[in-house]
């Protein structure tokens, strides 16, 4: 019945390929059946690590019952929404709107030209309560389509044009309204005018800055780290403003928080305290019990927030000591289980759930150990019974018992029950040497079991984001063979993702099995952290070199139109100012004076009917930084390294969000704030006059710890016993200019303080 999808390249789709109902994937095919019959569509959307998409599998897709009645009244659309983020998140948007919450598996009916009548998440196979049946829903919105069939139409196209009108506004909170004006104090501003005064200036986002830290400070959960009730997400881009705000200003509150929230991540359950690597969110207040499903996304934040900590000027020496020991096993991690041998870039994700050879799914159950194996470890890892048992009391773990976890129930614990491996306090040294101790015998039991599936789908943007945090962990650490790590990364990403237009602009394809890319143009945030990523190994000191070419390469095999040698594009620089081309040719249009930022640059029209338009660019950040917020790190960098023309779009003009946001949820523009903080100092760059290569490799730790980009070096500049000259550009419009040369990189940085 799957036999559409058993082909399919996703992992997630051909996981449904044996299930009775007769899937189509996401396209006009799909959508052209359901008008042919006459009748709706149902859009199931989620991804291959999701752990209540199985259930929800189990109990109603491979249910022959149900999947007759669901053959026969609708068109099933199977979508994995990692390959679709503009599908999915076109219909998160209506779930969202229609029940007040969203989340995976998504169930959403449309009418034949994909907008959307009726939606919600995971239905049960049967009544729990107010929560219907999957069967009752079906039955329901078949009786709806039959018998009210223009209000159903109606209610269609009220839903779509409240979406559309929702996200233009939204869209529209980030950006000013572009006009000839704005073109003439741009051109003004490039030729030195310095009367030309800057959308936020520095005391406006000092304010700003100031505000959302007040509310921060009110927000955060004191005794557990972090912000929010249950379930809990790391606050991924949030963290990167706070720890460069703090780096700045030891004093500031973002020291507190940033700290705090990042002690309580890496001592939790979250982070897997055996091999490394976190956890997607928790069930609990007390990050005690994960999902735990491992999303590339996370884990490429996280290891650069963890980095930036092991230098941080307000972190002690304990807390530095530990974040990098975290970062290193998150980086150890990454390579043994996420990187594939194929095509050499990461995958997107682990299971939440271990499957058994009977088949039968059990959620953690390769992470969880019972007081009685833990006592076993420790003995075979040479412990004396004294510490063992002080091995044992380190973990207050929990069962996997979300119920009891959630609200407080007996959880009934005893030495033979399996629990997460989670810690009240961070470990001294003394408890961390005897952790270290039991860890190769925790390893080597750990590979025994069961392991969670992988998902072997590349994401472009999250490798991209994991190629900027290390080539930052390579600066602050000054780790060559790291910084090597993450330029192979970015060449096979760049090899694999990534074709060349005729002008020269890069187009970043998102997805890729085996080394084979798909056809599908990427979005926004694939571009805008690609060229973030390819800024980042330009200012570590990232060479481009001779590379194979994809069209004869034995493992990924041809490519046509293929980007064939480093040549192509230049250097690092080169290759992230060719991105930014296409993003600003592409997902940037001006419409009636106003500047419009595109999500995606979807042309199948089927989204456009479900939103009553284009699919605008979202400013406020979720698990990643906004795509807004990664075009304006993006447009920040590139402003930095001279890249951007008098008429290009600049930073500050899609920023705008921030003044509304600082004070009223700042928790959703992190990464905006970062960028906001960064165009205030007036973009500027480290530009190396002359010094020792110690000297060259303090202002890349500095540069990457204060998010201070390095301009290319000339390695004629760099020589034994020479006497350190730095000086400091300033590139943002009303600026540009290079301050006089000093000696000290203490004192280049004063004076941007």
């Amino acid at each position: 019945m799957g036999h559409r999808l058993a082909d399919s390249s996703s992992l997630y789709l051909r996981s449904h390929a044996d299930n009775p109902v007769d899937w189509f994937p996401w396209g006009a095919e799909a959508f052209a059946e359901a008008r042919r019959r006459d009748v709706p569509a149902f859009v199931s959307i989620g991804y291959a690590a999701c752990h209540w998409c199985h259930v929800m599998a189990r109990e109603s897709f491979e249910d022959a019952a149900l999947a007759a009645a669901l053959n026969e009244r609708f068109v099933a659309i199977k979508v994995d929404r990692e390959e679709h983020p503009d599908v999915d998140d076109t219909y998160m948007a209506a779930t969202q709107a229609m029940t007040g919450q969203g989340g995976w598996p998504m169930s959403v009916f449309t009418l034949p030209d994909g907008r959307v009548f009726h939606a919600g998440t995971y239905f049960p196979p049967r009544r729990i309560g107010q929560v219907p049946s999957f069967a009752e829903v079906l039955d329901a919105v078949h009786s709806a389509w039959t018998q009210r069939r223009e209000e159903v139409e109606t209610s269609a196209e009220q839903i779509a044009a409240s979406l559309g009108a929702q996200r233009r506004q939204q869209a529209g909170l980030a950006t000013t309204v572009h006009t000839r004006q704005d073109d003439d104090a741009a051109s003004s501003a490039s030729t030195g005018d310095a009367a030309v005064a800057p959308l936020m200036a520095a005391a406006e986002v000092q304010e700003l800055v100031t505000q959302a830290l007040a509310l921060l400070t009110e927000q955060e959960d004191t005794v557990h780290g972090g912000f929010g009730s249950a379930p809990k997400f790391p606050p991924s881009p949030l963290l990167g403003f706070l720890l460069e705000e703090a780096a700045w200003d030891r004093a500031s509150p973002a020291a507190r928080l940033a700290l705090r929230t990042l002690e309580s991540l890496s001592r939790s359950a979250l982070f897997d305290q055996v091999e490394g690597g976190f956890a997607r969110y928790a069930t609990d207040l007390a990050w005690a019990l994960p999902h735990f499903e491992k999303m590339l996304y996370d884990n490429a934040q996280l290891l650069g927030h963890s980095a930036r900590l092991s230098v941080h000027p307000a972190a002690d020496a304990e807390q530095r000591e530990r974040a990098a020991r975290q970062a290193r096993m998150s980086i150890d991690w990454l390579t043994r289980r996420m990187l594939l041998e194929d095509s050499g870039l990461l995958a997107s994700s682990l299971d939440a759930d271990t499957v058994d050879e009977t088949g039968h799914h059990a959620e953690g159950a390769t992470y969880l150990f019972a007081d009685t194996e833990l006592h076993q470890v420790a003995l075979a890892a040479g412990l004396n019974e004294t510490e063992a048992e002080q091995l044992l009391a380190l973990n207050r773990g929990v069962p996997a018992d979300e119920h009891g976890a959630t609200t407080g129930a007996p959880l009934h614990v005893t030495p033979e029950t399996p629990r997460t491996l989670h810690f009240d306090a961070p470990l001294t040294e003394a408890q961390a040497t005897l952790w270290d101790r039991a860890l190769p015998e925790l390893r080597r039991r750990r590979a025994e079991r069961h392991q969670p599936a992988r998902d072997e789908k590349v994401v472009a943007a999250w490798n991209a984001q994991a190629i900027s945090s290390l080539a930052v962990a390579a600066s602050l650490w000054t780790d060559e063979a790291l910084l090597d790590d993450a330029q192979a990364l970015a060449q096979r990403l760049w090899q694999t993702h990534v074709t060349l237009d005729d002008d020269g602009a890069a187009r970043v394809h998102r997805i890729s099995y085996a080394g084979r890319r798909g056809d599908e143009l990427g979005g926004l945030s694939d571009h805008a952290h690609l060229a973030v990523a390819c800024f980042q190994l330009s200012s570590a000191g990232a060479e481009t070199g001779p590379q194979t070419d994809p069209q004869t390469d034995p493992q990924t095999g041809p490519q046509d139109g293929a980007v064939g040698t480093a040549q192509d594009a230049g250097d690092w620089r080169d290759r992230g100012a060719a991105v930014l081309r296409m993003m600003l040719k592409t997902f940037v249009r001006e419409q009636d004076g106003e500047l419009q930022l595109l999500e995606s640059a979807d042309d199948d029209g089927l989204l456009a009917a479900a939103q009553h338009g284009p699919l605008f660019a979202t400013p406020l950040d979720g698990p990643e930084p906004s795509s807004v917020a990664a075009l304006a790190q993006a447009l920040q960098m590139a402003e930095a390294l001279e890249l951007l023309s008098a008429e290009d779009l600049r930073p500050e003009q899609i920023l705008q969000h921030v003044k509304l946001a600082a004070a009223k949820a700042p928790t959703v523009i992190g990464a905006s704030l970062l960028v906001a903080r960064r165009s205030a100092r007036k973009s500027p760059a480290f530009r190396f006059l002359g010094g020792t290569a110690q000297d060259l490799a303090e202002v890349r730790r500095a540069g990457a710890l204060y998010g201070v980009p390095v301009e290319p070096v000339e390695a004629k500049l760099v020589e034994p016993g020479a006497a350190l000259r730095l000086s400091v550009c300033l590139n943002a419009v009303g600026s540009m200019v290079c301050l006089p040369p000093v000696d000290s990189l203490q004192e280049a940085l004063e004076g941007l303080r």
